[in-house]
């Protein structure tokens, strides 16, 4: 557990004193490398490690343990305050130089957060209303250009179709036309023809003279019904009848 030769002269440059301190303490103390060098042979030999394991040799065993860290003393007790209270400076320190520094920091960002809203404010003025307006106008010119141009689109297209048409014409209109007119004409004397038919010359007597008409021979009397007999029948009948 020595080491090699460049081990060896590390440990002993590094419990050699440095700066003018020349007696204080050190982490690693002068002679180090050979006390420990002396220690571990000691411990190699030991019967605590080498030998049974009994009481005794492990409470030796304990004691050689111990030894490397006694000669320490309150070194890292000491260091530890040292820590301890130099943090405990520097937090004083940092605490007393940056006093107020948070409060300043939130009202200083609360100022700039105001003066900038308003001056957000004061440079977007007019701009929701011109910006609404610009989009107004331009919806209304793409609007009227458009209806505009389907206007024309569709005149042209119609008329276009029309004078096609007249190019191809397959139906006589002037002879369609005739046809069309003349339908009501032939419907009414059609009528006319199977109403004379039907019922025969209603107007013939316009034209000739009118039939003889003579009274009819006038009703015979009616007979009186036998009341008498039909009352004796029906009281009869009644009384036969039995509840």
């Amino acid at each position: 557990m020595a080491g090699g030769q460049e081990f060896k002269q590390g440990m002993q440059k590094a419990s050699k004193p440095r700066g003018g301190n020349a007696g204080g303490p050190q982490l690693i103390g002068a002679g180090a490398w050979d006390t420990q060098v002396q220690r571990e042979s000691q411990q190699f030999n030991n019967a605590a490690i080498s030998g049974s394991r009994g009481a005794e040799n492990i409470a030796a065993y304990a004691n050689v343990s111990k030894s490397a860290t006694q000669a320490n003393g309150e070194f890292s007790y000491n260091n530890a305050n040292k820590f301890v209270n130099s943090s405990r400076d520097q937090s004083n320190t940092n605490k007393a130089q940056n006093a107020g520094f948070s409060d300043n920091r939130v009202s200083n960002n609360v100022d700039f957060a105001n003066n900038q809203r308003g001056n957000n404010m004061a440079e977007n003025e007019g701009f929701a209303m011109k910006t609404t307006n610009n989009f107004i106008n331009n919806a209304k010119d793409h609007r009227e250009d458009n209806t505009a141009k389907a206007s024309a689109f569709a005149d042209k297209t119609v008329n276009k179709y029309i004078e096609k048409n007249k190019g191809n014409q397959s139906v006589n209109v002037q002879a369609l036309d005739k046809q069309v007119r003349q339908a009501p004409i032939v419907d009414q004397a059609y009528s006319t023809v199977q109403g004379n038919n039907t019922f025969g010359d209603m107007y013939s007597y316009g034209r000739k003279e009118l039939p003889g008409w003579s009274m009819p021979d006038p009703m015979k009397g009616v007979k009186t019904p036998a009341f008498d007999d039909m009352y004796d029948k029906t009281k009869k009948d009644l009384d036969e009848y039995k509840v």
